[in-house]
């Protein structure tokens, strides 16, 4: 199984599974900086995450973050969400997904599959707008693979929504993963379409 299915089958099947967020600063997405953002900076932006854990390896200390929020009706449902891996308390790598019209994280599939290893990373996002996550490679999250073999970094861009009753519902993920050099080109790329099949709200 890939990793970006993996990624994909966490973030958004535990987000159908678990209780109703609450609403979050998710504005502050577009103002996450790896390497630049700290835990204190994301919290008083956010406000207080809905989970936050710790883990510490032999050489650092991690804190990881999420905030989501969900307006679920009978036939359909929107859902946000974002994701922070912190390192040495500074941002090390994040994830934003959203359905929701005003901030919704879709992007063309189509075009991403004309995106070849070597092209300027500059280029894909003329092509298919800003990323929906950003990590520095080894991403260490404990939750998700990161994918990294080549790069300096992964770029992601990453959508999902619901189809169908809470009960019967089925989720239509797809996920465009890019390692990207020092020098800002392309060195490895994953593609995946998939429909997640989920039990929803009792």
């Amino acid at each position: 199984m890939k990793k970006s299915l993996l990624i994909l089958i966490f973030l958004f099947h535990t987000l159908i599974a678990v209780e109703l967020g609450a609403p979050y600063n998710y504005k502050y997405n577009y103002k996450l900086e790896i390497g630049k953002t700290t835990v204190e900076e994301a919290i008083a932006q956010y406000g207080q995450p809905k989970e936050r854990y710790h883990v510490n390896s032999q050489r650092y200390a991690y804190v990881f973050l999420r905030y989501y929020s969900t307006d679920l009706s009978l036939f359909s449902g929107q859902f946000r969400m974002s994701y922070l891996e912190f390192r040495e308390n500074v941002l090390y790598a994040y994830i934003t997904v959203s359905s929701f019209d005003n901030d919704s994280t879709q992007f063309n599939y189509t075009k991403a599959k004309e995106i070849k290893v070597g092209e300027p990373i500059k280029d894909v996002v003329a092509l298919l707008g800003k990323p929906s996550g950003k990590g520095k490679c080894p991403m260490n999250t404990g939750k998700y693979s990161g994918f990294c073999k080549k790069g300096e970094y992964t770029w992601m861009w990453l959508y999902a929504k619901t189809e169908g009753m809470l009960n019967s519902s089925k989720l239509r993920a797809k996920a465009f993963l890019v390692g990207v050099n020092k020098s800002g080109l392309v060195t490895e790329i994953e593609r995946e379409r998939i429909t997640i099949l989920t039990q929803g709200h009792n």
